[in-house]
């Protein structure tokens, strides 16, 4: 596969280096450069990349800044002198994450996860992001990211999860309710049963009905959604409802 890659780092020794090593792959077409999270906005809307070499640290912002900003979202492959983003890295679904300075054999490795759509391993236990973090969903015109504060909650569906957004849209993963509450700040996720993990934010009303059941209203889902007993005590206990 070709791809179209637009490399963004504040440092142009980096991006020249980067570029000289991307010489021997033909399969690689560089179609910008970028020193800033805003700049490398523009570029993404003018020129739809399909990969971005994407440095961490920059001196008005973290490369994780510019993924809500572009939709859909190309692949990612990050490139920093830091390893401490590793596992942020992974959890918000980039192809790999290249230590400066960067090596022809090692750059080889990640366009090879590239080519096969190889998930990258996982560097240790999933990590809590915070609100402000973005997750990847894959979505048929491909990856879109989207901001933990905008997810209102997620609902189990068989061994798949749908994850509601503010907005109304709803997203299907394969990922568990394990592992979004492993993965979602704890001290805005609350899990109400084994099928419902709900963002504390946007909770709009609680309805009882009996003593087992009450009607449960979240932004942007019109219909409101049947919880038990049990939800309903969960609710009280965090003070969210009298």
């Amino acid at each position: 596969m070709n791809w179209r890659a637009l490399i963004i780092d504040d440092e142009a020794p980096a991006r020249n280096h980067l570029s000289e090593l991307l010489r021997a792959h033909s399969n690689v077409e560089i179609v910008g450069e970028a020193s800033c999270v805003s700049e490398a906005a523009k570029l993404c809307a003018q020129l739809h990349p399909t990969l971005l070499f994407l440095d961490l640290q920059m001196p008005r912002g973290l490369g994780f800044d510019l993924l809500p900003l572009i939709n859909p979202v190309p692949q990612v492959i990050f490139v920093t002198a830091y390893n401490e983003y590793a596992v942020r890295a992974f959890e918000v679904g980039a192809v790999d994450y290249l230590l400066k300075p960067i090596f022809p054999e090692r750059l080889e490795i990640a366009l090879a996860r590239l080519d096969h759509h190889a998930a990258p391993p996982m560097m240790g236990t999933p990590k809590e992001l915070d609100e402000d973090s973005p997750v990847f969903l894959r979505t048929s015109k491909g990856l879109r990211a989207v901001l933990i504060s905008h997810v209102t909650h997620i609902v189990a569906d068989g061994n798949y999860t749908t994850i509601w957004l503010e907005d109304g849209s709803t997203f299907l993963t394969d990922r568990t309710m394990h592992e979004w509450e492993t993965i979602f700040p704890a001290t805005r996720f609350v899990r109400l049963d084994r099928s419902l993990l709900v963002n504390t934010n946007h909770l709009r009303e609680l309805k009882v009905v009996s003593r087992d059941a009450a009607l449960l209203s979240i932004t942007g889902r019109a219909e409101v959604i049947k919880i038990g007993r049990a939800a309903q005590s969960r609710l009280r206990q965090l003070h969210l409802f009298r």
